[in-house]
């Protein structure tokens, strides 16, 4: 019944911001002069200040508040503008345009938007975990309200300020600090911003013990939230989740996140549900029921992937947005350049009317400013060019590190955190030893792909730094493959798999040793997880004109032919072994490097259902 009311509150406070923008912009429609225009606009702007046209706006106010020499609603809209970018998560951005409006109310003496830009400031600083900087610009800004006794502002600061204490642990001034800013905002009747500073509050208490306090803020801002701003009631339940798990009471614990999946089907809100699954997930899993632990689970990877492509949405926004901004300056270039050509014309016309020989000077001078002009032109586009060559090269380069990141945080990480669950559960007396040995195989196997896994990644990462060199000997190739069988029929990857080793005992190669080790590894790693019990693996060698040719061949599964395309690529691309074992694609892509690096070329072919050959190339000299 709760959800129902906030459900339709919330409808109403959407429908009545809408009205406000709508009648703000017949206003502006009919505004008559520059003056009222401007203050329309900056009423107008902040009420849609979450949408994409916002941007356009906000520049339209800045320009028309500098022309009509209005310092204090110029310096608001710039800090307001870079509050849009911090949003759109462009710090950098934003944080010149918090700089812009500090010099500008600096230089008009305006106390109060030189609090607001410090103060902004500060929050970057913070955001970019540079703590004691973003201290030192909170005490600043705290300065200059208290000069001009802003008590609007005084509470942004004291709340900003509070959590900035807490993370340099310095509790007791924080919690003061946090209930300066609760006067001020109780005082003022702000009723939104009262519950976000008593829910950072809550935060600090948390983190010092005082559970009970905690709990107070955390459910006002959950009552506050259920009528107002269902985004809210979900940062509320969030944290009551976690504060009832440290309390021990996971009745209650459960029950909130009930009432979280509840109102995030009408109000979907990831970032606040991911904690709240996992906590759910980890809870059960120390409980030992399978079934809750594989349900919460599931929920936590799939609101993860939803997180993910909201990421990837909001990054491809961020660009439109930057390369709006930009499209917007080079537009206002080309008319401040329209405009000198036109004085220019106009200063050659009268010179032409003075003498002919200005006539010609002038034809001249003008022929010559022109070309120069193309020639700014033509390096305007190449810079244009090399920009967008760069930005998908840092698209591609962010992909490659979110996927690396997410080899570390899950495959890495999944087996130690089981490991750990199950120690707890036997500290805790809650797995009995048989049921515990159960458990050592899988969490063993786990650990021991992760071995190859994480040694793979760091020699990937360590040739990614340009850390690798190739040191080339002779090498005995017959040795290395007898290692690698011997290593690997010693792990759970082996099956009862027919391995044969074709290579003849005194071949020696001129390349490096190490490099070759764990390119065969790879690929004897990779037959294995693609065979089954009494499949065949060879390892041979085919002689050219100037090179060995080696070849991993199976009687695998094969590869599908669409999938053939994305193997040695940084998609990482991967599939289920014969017996569901997990990958991640590096192997591959590293072997390609380091073959690479000792001059040789790799390559696979495959037929699916009938097997695989891995083969690459090493120069005879």
């Amino acid at each position: 019944m709760t959800t129902s009311f906030s459900s339709v509150a919330q409808s109403q406070l959407y429908a009545d911001h809408q009205l406000k923008a709508d009648s703000l912009n017949n206003l502006l429609i009919k505004s008559s002069t520059p003056k009222e225009r401007l203050s329309i606009l900056s009423d107008l702007v902040w009420e849609i200040h979450y949408s994409d046209t916002a941007q356009e706006y906000y520049m339209e106010a800045i320009e028309l508040a500098k022309s009509l020499g209005n310092s204090n609603l110029a310096a608001q809209n710039i800090n307001r503008l870079g509050v849009y970018y911090r949003n759109k998560n462009l710090q950098e951005e934003a944080l010149v345009h918090y700089q812009e409006a500090l010099e500008l109310s600096q230089a008009a003496q305006l106390d109060i938007q030189i609090g607001h830009s410090l103060n902004n400031i500060g929050q970057i600083y913070f955001y970019r975990d540079l703590f004691e900087e973003s201290l030192e610009y909170y005490k600043n800004a705290e300065s200059y309200f208290l000069k001009a006794n802003d008590q609007d502002g005084l509470g942004y600061n004291y709340t900003g300020m509070a959590v900035v204490l807490g993370e340099l642990g310095r509790y007791l001034e924080a919690i003061q600090v946090i209930n300066r800013a609760i006067e001020i905002r109780d005082s003022l009747g702000n009723g939104r911003q009262l519950v976000v500073s008593k829910f950072n509050r809550a935060n600090l208490l948390m983190d010092m013990g005082d559970f009970e306090s905690a709990e107070i803020d955390m459910v006002n801002l959950l009552n506050f939230g259920l009528e107002n701003d269902l985004v809210r009631a979900l940062n509320a339940l969030e944290k009551l989740v976690e504060l009832k798990l440290k309390q021990g009471d996971t009745n209650a614990a459960v029950s909130y996140a009930e009432t979280a999946i509840q109102l995030h089907k009408e109000r979907p809100n990831s970032e606040s549900m991911i904690p709240i699954f996992q906590q759910m997930s980890q809870l059960y899993f120390q409980k030992g029921d399978q079934e809750k632990y594989q349900y919460y689970n599931e929920l936590f990877q799939e609101e993860r992937n939803i997180l993910n492509v909201e990421k990837t949405k909001n990054h491809l926004s961020a660009i439109t947005i930057k390369k709006q901004k930009e499209e917007i300056e080079t537009l206002s270039r080309e008319k401040d350049l329209i405009e000198k050509n036109k004085k220019t014309q106009r200063y050659l016309a009268i010179a032409m009317l003075v003498i002919m020989a200005g006539l010609i000077y002038f034809l001249f001078t003008y022929y010559h400013f022109l070309k120069k002009e193309k020639e700014k032109n033509e390096i305007l586009i190449q810079q244009k060019k090399q920009i967008e060559e760069q930005a998908l090269e840092l698209e591609e380069s962010n992909r490659v590190k979110d996927k690396i990141f997410s080899i570390i945080s899950h495959d890495l990480r999944g087996p130690l955190h089981s490991l750990i669950g199950l120690v707890q559960l036997v500290n805790e007396d809650n797995l009995s030893k048989e049921d515990f040995k159960e458990y050592i195989p899988q969490v063993a196997n786990s650990l021991g792909e992760n071995e190859q896994l994480l040694e793979n990644l760091l020699i990937w990462s360590r040739n990614q730094m340009k850390g690798m060199k190739v040191n080339r000997t002779k090498v005995n190739i017959h040795d290395l493959v007898e290692k690698n069988i011997r290593l690997l029929n010693q792990t759970n990857l082996y099956k009862g798999q027919t391995i044969i080793n074709q290579v003849p005992e005194n071949l020696l190669v001129y390349s490096d040793r190490d490099m070759l080790d764990i390119v065969i590894r790879n690929l004897l790693t990779n037959a294995l997880k693609y065979t089954r019990n009494g499949d065949g693996i060879a390892f041979d060698i085919k002689e050219d004109l100037d090179k060995h040719i080696f070849s991993v061949r199976d009687e695998g599964i094969g590869i599908k032919e669409e999938f053939m395309k994305n193997l040695f690529s940084n998609k990482f691309f991967t599939s289920p072994g014969t017996q569901q074992e997990k990958g991640t694609g590096l192997g591959l892509l590293l072997s390609k490097e380091l073959i690479n690096m000792n001059r040789g070329e790799i390559w696979a072919e495959s037929i699916s259902g009938q097997g695989s050959a891995f083969s690459f190339s090493i120069p005879k000299v």
